[in-house]
This record gives C-alpha cells, sequence and structure tokens, in this order.
C-alpha cells in the first residue's frame, strides 16, 4: 500500500463539470457553491447548441470556460478538462454534474480529509437523491471504511461520481477515464483507484443528486449495463459474494424487459444500489 502521495502547492481545488446541453442545470449548481473553500470551476462545454455560458461567480471562486466545437461524450470531455488542469499543478480535483447541489461544508470537509490523510487518494460522501420538486426520494448509504468499499465494488458502485473529490496526483498513476466503458466510466476509474490507493466516504451528506424522472436512455442503459459486467467480470474474485451478486444482478437487468424493470424500480422507490 502507498504511504502518501505528494502534495502540490496550489490551495485552490478545482472543480470540474462536464456539460451539454443544459444550461439551465449549470446555473442551479454554480449558484450554489459553498464559499468555505476557493474553486476555480472549470465547465467543459462538450459541443452544447446553443453553446453554454459561464454564468457569473461569487468570491472567492473563479470560472474558466472550455468549449469542444463537436459533441464528443462525456470521457472525453473530462479528460480534456482533466489535461487542462493537470497542466496547472492543481492538487486536489473534485467533480460536480450539471443540476446537482454540492452542500454546505462539503469541499471544506473533502479537502481537510485528504490533507490529513495523505495516503487517501479520493473520498466521497453521503447523498441526498431528490427529484424536481427537491423531495428526497429513496435513502441510500455508502460504505465509508476503505476495506469495506473494496469489498463492496466488487457488487455496485459505491461512489457519486458528483460527490467526489481526489488527488491529481494519484489520476497520474492509474490513468484518465477509460473510453472502453461507455456510461461507466467513473465506475473504471474508482475500481482502479481504489485498487492502487485507500479510498473513503465521508460519513456525511456533500451532495443533493437531482434524480431524473425519465432515467438515462434506453440505448445508454444497456450501455452502462454492459460495461459494469465488463468491470466485473475483469475485477473477479471468486471468494467474493459480492462479485456473484454484482454479476447476477447486471445479467438480469440486461434479460429483463423494460417495462419490468421499470415496474421493479418503482416498487424499490428507485433504489440507486438495486435497479
Amino acid at each position: 500500500m502507498n504511504t502518501g502521495i505528494e502534495s502540490g502547492q496550489d490551495e485552490r481545488v478545482a472543480l470540474l463539470i462536464p456539460v451539454y446541453n443544459d444550461q439551465k442545470g449549470l446555473e442551479v449548481s454554480l449558484s450554489q457553491l459553498p464559499s468555505e473553500v476557493p474553486l476555480d470551476v472549470i465547465v467543459v462545454d462538450d459541443g452544447s447548441s446553443p453553446p453554454i455560458v459561464l454564468p457569473h461567480l461569487r468570491r472567492p471562486h473563479r470560472g474558466f470556460l472550455l468549449r469542444l466545437e463537436q459533441n464528443q461524450g462525456i470521457e472525453y470531455a473530462l479528460n480534456h478538462g482533466l489535461k487542462w488542469i493537470m497542466e496547472r499543478n492543481y492538487t486536489f480535483v473534485a467533480r460536480l454534474d450539471a443540476g446537482d447541489i454540492s452542500l454546505p461544508g462539503r469541499f471544506w470537509k473533502q479537502k481537510k480529509f485528504l490533507e490529513e490523510n495523505p495516503a487517501y487518494a479520493l473520498v466521497g460522501g453521503q447523498v441526498e437523491f431528490v427529484d424536481d420538486e427537491g423531495r428526497e426520494v429513496f435513502p441510500e448509504s455508502f460504505p465509508t471504511e476503505y476495506q469495506a468499499i473494496l469489498r463492496s465494488l466488487h457488487g455496485r458502485n459505491c461512489f457519486i461520481h458528483s460527490a467526489i473529490m481526489f488527488r491529481t496526483e494519484a489520476l497520474k498513476e492509474v490513468g484518465l477515464y477509460s473510453s472502453h466503458y461507455p456510461a461507466a466510466e467513473d465506475y473504471d476509474l474508482f475500481f482502479r483507484m481504489a485498487k492502487r490507493y485507500p479510498v473513503a466516504n465521508l460519513e456525511d451528506r456533500v451532495l443533493r443528486y437531482h434524480v431524473n424522472p425519465s432515467g438515462i436512455s434506453l440505448q445508454k442503459r444497456r450501455k452502462q449495463l454492459w460495461s459494469r459486467l465488463r468491470i466485473l467480470l475483469r475485477e473477479f474474485v471468486p471468494q467474493y459474494k459480492e462479485s456473484w451478486l454484482g454479476l447476477a444482478k447486471n445479467a438480469l437487468l440486461l434479460a429483463l424487459p423494460v417495462p419490468l424493470v421499470t415496474r421493479f424500480k418503482r416498487l424499490l422507490k428507485g433504489r440507486r444500489g438495486w435497479l
């Protein structure tokens, strides 16, 4: 296990937000940024039409808009932003998606955790899942301890992409987002990072996550399931019950008719960890 990851000198946290055709969601997210930690907000416009406009940011935050002429997909947009960030030697990178709300204290708590735990590469936290009216849709808790996370990853993703902060030095070791796992690029990265470095989730809620009532498209859903299956097969450990359950769940979801999956989701109140 690595005993520590060297940190750079930049005190600001780079907040990476890829956006495609969601100006309103971006404005909602940026209007409610906590101010306890200075953020350099890097917005990557992934070929939106009309182009994204960067809203005014309140101090102490600063904004930077990177524009892609054509829509390249989230993996490309994320990596485009990360290359820009790493060229400028930021120590920490946080993620946020348009429409999600970072809760007060989030960035301070995550930055403090990484500063006090130099062996750790990534930290997430608990998440409040809400609908269009701001009502909580379903409860879900994520494991906080490294060994529990490492084991649980064999069955499901233990992090919400929009709720993480990680070290750029760790990213240099494990590599950028992969284009080989469409719609599950985050799951792949978290797995690679957790195998190389300790990772954690805070016990505190750090994010209000907007649950899209229409869900992801059928085409993207099937891509995501195939990508998850490939990751689970790559990381399969016969002695882990989580490995078997993860494969069974995702294979079942691929085989079931969409109306039946939708019905199960309603019965489970949309519980993300299950479906």
